[in-house]
Formats: C-alpha cells, sequence, structure tokens
C-alpha cells in the first residue's frame, strides 16, 4: 500500500469532513445557545475523561497490534465485547460512588433523572466506535473508514438541520433534548461501523478470545499511551472546569466554541497522523522522510490560515454564530498561535507512537498539562476565559517546539530544515495532485 496515495486520499476527504463537522458545529451552537452549549461542552468534558481512563487507551495498542498482523480480527472483536461489559459495570460503579459523595451525577453538574442512562449509551458507543475504528485504521482500510464518517456526518447534518428549521426555543429541556438526539446518533455511528467491518471480514462467529499474554501486551503498548493521552485531554479541557468554577455556563459556552474552532485546525494533522502509525510500524525509515515533507507543508500553510482567520474571526464568528458569541473572538485569536504550533506535536506523536516511543510523547504530554496548570490557576481567576486562552497558548506552543526539538535530534535536521518551505516541496505536490488527475483519466 503506497503511503503518498493513502495520505493524499484522507487528506481529501479529512478536509470534506472538516467542512461538514463545521456545519455541525454552526447547528449545534445556534440550536443550543451560549447557556445550553455550555452545559453541552461540560458533559462532553466530562464523559471525555471518564471514557480516556475507563478504556485506558486500548484504541491505540489495538491499532498498533493491529498494524503488525498479530491477532485475528474475530479473536479480537470477541475479546472486545466482554471488555466493553466490564467497562459498563465500572461506569455504573463509578456513577454511584460519585453521586453518594457529591449528590450529582458524573455526567454534568445536576441530578437530572436519566442521565446516568443517557452518558452510559453514550459512553459505550464511544467505546465501541474507537475500537473498531482502531482495527480500520490498523489495517489501513482507510476509504471504508472515510466514507463512513462523511455519511455519518451527514446525517447529522440532517437531522440537526430539521430541529433548526422547527424552531427549538433554547433552554434547559430543549438542551437535554438535543443531547439525547445527539447521543443516539452516536450510537448509530459505532453500529453503522460495526455492521460494515463484520461485512468486510465476513465475520462467523468462533468461540475464541486473545490470551492472557497477547491481553497483557496491548495494555503494556496502551499503558504509557494512556498516560500520554491523560495528561493531554487535561491540557485540552481543564480550562473548561476553572471557567466553570470561577465564572459561569455562559463564559464557558463562549469558551468552548472558541476551543472547538481553534481544534478544528487539528483535524488534518490527525488525519495525516491516523496514516503515519501503521506505516512508521513497518517501514519508519521511509516514514521520517516524509514526515519531515509534511511537516514544513503543514506548519507553512497553517500559518497562513491563521493570519487569514485572525483578520476575519471578528466578523465571520458573530455573523455565523449569532451575536450573542460575538465574545468568542478575542479568546479565538489568543489560541491561534498555539494551536497551530501544536499540529507539529500531532504529526510527530504519530511517529513516535509508530516506532514504539510512547515515552517522548508522554513527557511532551506531562509538561504542556503542567504549564497550562499553572496558567489557569493564576489566569483564570482574574481574566476568566481570556486567561485560560493565554495559558492554553503557551503550553500548546511549548509543546510543538518541544516535539520539533526531540525530532531534530533524533534525524540530524536543524529547524530550518523542517520548517522552511522548498522548492521541491512545491514539485512533490504538484507531482501528487499530477499523479492523481493521471489515475482518474
Amino acid at each position: 500500500m503506497n503511503f503518498r496515495k493513502e495520505l493524499l486520499k484522507n487528506v481529501l476527504f479529512k478536509g470534506i469532513n472538516v467542512l461538514l463537522s463545521f456545519v455541525i458545529t454552526v447547528l449545534m451552537v445556534r440550536l443550543l445557545g451560549a447557556e445550553g452549549n455550555g452545559f453541552y461542552s461540560l458533559f462532553i468534558a466530562n464523559t471525555a475523561i471518564i471514557a480516556l481512563v475507563i478504556s485506558f487507551s486500548l484504541n491505540s495498542g489495538i491499532t498498533y497490534y493491529t498494524a503488525k498482523k498479530e491477532f485475528p480480527v474475530v479473536t479480537l472483536l470477541n475479546t472486545l465485547v466482554l471488555i466493553l461489559f466490564a467497562q459498563l459495570i465500572l461506569i455504573l460503579v463509578a456513577e454511584k460512588i460519585f453521586f453518594s459523595i457529591f449528590g450529582f451525577s458524573i455526567f454534568a453538574d445536576t441530578n437530572l433523572s436519566g442521565l446516568t442512562f443517557w452518558g452510559c449509551i453514550y459512553l459505550e458507543a464511544i467505546f465501541l466506535s474507537g475500537y473498531l475504528t482502531a482495527i480500520f485504521t490498523g489495517n489501513k482500510w482507510f476509504d471504508t473508514l472515510n466514507i463512513l464518517t462523511t455519511i455519518t456526518n451527514i446525517i447529522f447534518i440532517i437531522v440537526f438541520s430539521y430541529l433548526l428549521l422547527k424552531n427549538r426555543t433554547p433552554g434547559f429541556e430543549n438542551t437535554i433534548f438535543i443531547l439525547k438526539i445527539y447521543i443516539l446518533l452516536i450510537a448509530f455511528q459505532a453500529l453503522l461501523i460495526l455492521s460494515i467491518l463484520l461485512k468486510r471480514i465476513r465475520f462467523k462467529f468462533r468461540f475464541s478470545f486473545l490470551k492472557s499474554h497477547q491481553v497483557s501486551k496491548i495494555l503494556t503498548y496502551a499503558g504509557i499511551a494512556f498516560f500520554c493521552n491523560f495528561f493531554q485531554f487535561l491540557a485540552y479541557r481543564m480550562d473548561y472546569w476553572f471557567i466553570d468554577f470561577f465564572r459561569n455556563k455562559e463564559e464557558l459556552g463562549l469558551y468552548a466554541l472558541a476551543s472547538k474552532l481553534n481544534q478544528v485546525l487539528w483535524m488534518i494533522p490527525i488525519t495525516i497522523a491516523a496514516v503515519i502509525v501503521p506505516f512508521a510500524v513497518t517501514n519508519s525509515a521511509e516514514v521520517m522522510q516524509k514526515v519531515k515533507t509534511i511537516l514544513r507543508l503543514l506548519i507553512n500553510g497553517y500559518i497562513l490560515l491563521g493570519i487569514i482567520l485572525a483578520i476575519l474571526s471578528p466578523v465571520l464568528i458573530p455573523f455565523v454564530f449569532g451575536n450573542s458569541f460575538s465574545g468568542t473572538v478575542i479568546p479565538f485569536i489568543i489560541l491561534l498561535p498555539g494551536v497551530i504550533i501544536f499540529s507539529i506535536t500531532t504529526l510527530l506523536a504519530a511517529y513516535f507512537a509508530g516506532i514504539n516511543r510512547q515515552d517522548i510523547n508522554l513527557k511532551i504530554s506531562i509538561f504542556c498539562f503542567l504549564i497550562i496548570l499553572t496558567g489557569d490557576s493564576i489566569l483564570v481567576p482574574q481574566l476568566g476565559m481570556k486567561g485560560a486562552a493565554i495559558a492554553s497558548c503557551i503550553g500548546y506552543a511549548f509543546s510543538g517546539f518541544y516535539s520539533l526539538t526531540v525530532f531534530s535530534n533524533q534525524s540530524g535536521w536543524n529547524f530550518k530544515e523542517l520548517l522552511l518551505v522548498r522548492k521541491e516541496d512545491m514539485v512533490s505536490v504538484k507531482n501528487i495532485f499530477a499523479d492523481k488527475i493521471t489515475a482518474n483519466e
């Protein structure tokens, strides 16, 4: 399988899905309003950290060992069923303990009836979708996964467009209704991916499960990835909790939109990263050369895009999301430089994971977390969402430069070689599209 060809297809598909995801974000924000978006964002942040802890980043181990072709897919699927059941029990136990101590749900700061049920459905769907996506990625079945993502995004848009046309009144009841619809759509997405995978592998049930030493290998790899993801997640989301504690849901909703819009920029690097991991597992030397070129093109393209977004955002954000979200503009602009530099980390973390150097990613994640934690503690009480944006920008930027330094030392290439676009980079891009056009003729 050709790395360049798969990379191009994934980037093109991701470009489509970035646009679709943006439309979904616009529809959701307009349906929820600022305060509703704050509650929704808090639910997503809380469930994300629960999912991270309980899943133990198994999807990373599944991707790595699937790429190495060490486990039969049927055996892996059977084992995942048992894991999903065990995770459901853990969620229910955690919810019971948390509620008995604090008096409200682990999913959001409320004791709303039925929230536990919906939270469990959402988490189980997220687990299932993540594990199945890891199997697709490890096998390099990128086309099928991209098509499924596009289809489900279109379905999301159709549903939320219909709800918006119904002119639902913003409020708490409406927020809960929209949240339930969103959870049902996520569950549908997971089941759709499962059905396609079963068809692709021509699934026939066999009573076989991974042996203890095989599970141990996955857990060992996943364990380091878990701590990387844990600290990085806190770096992404702890500003939500700081703002919610020191300010209010409305300000949280404004900041959450700024953060979400910025993180759309990570979708392209994340897509490239998904291709890098399985290829780096089998051919690290070739991938290292490719990463150098990708890095130069990405960071320079993003710098130009960042300048354009900073100029246009004061007009575009209120126009697209409504005047009530004009307060999103300043934190959005503050976050931009750090988010752009962090795209370096996203790319290089995939390469380090592919060569089984998760220890590097762990160090970078811890440093990023500590910087943002310190910044949030000092700045959020005084500056609110602007302080959170400053802290995150500094942490993201440090993470990107640290990743680049490590990669520079490993490869022997200096910063100039890694960051400044060369003539051959543009020729390479031209050749890629020329090859694509020729192939389609």
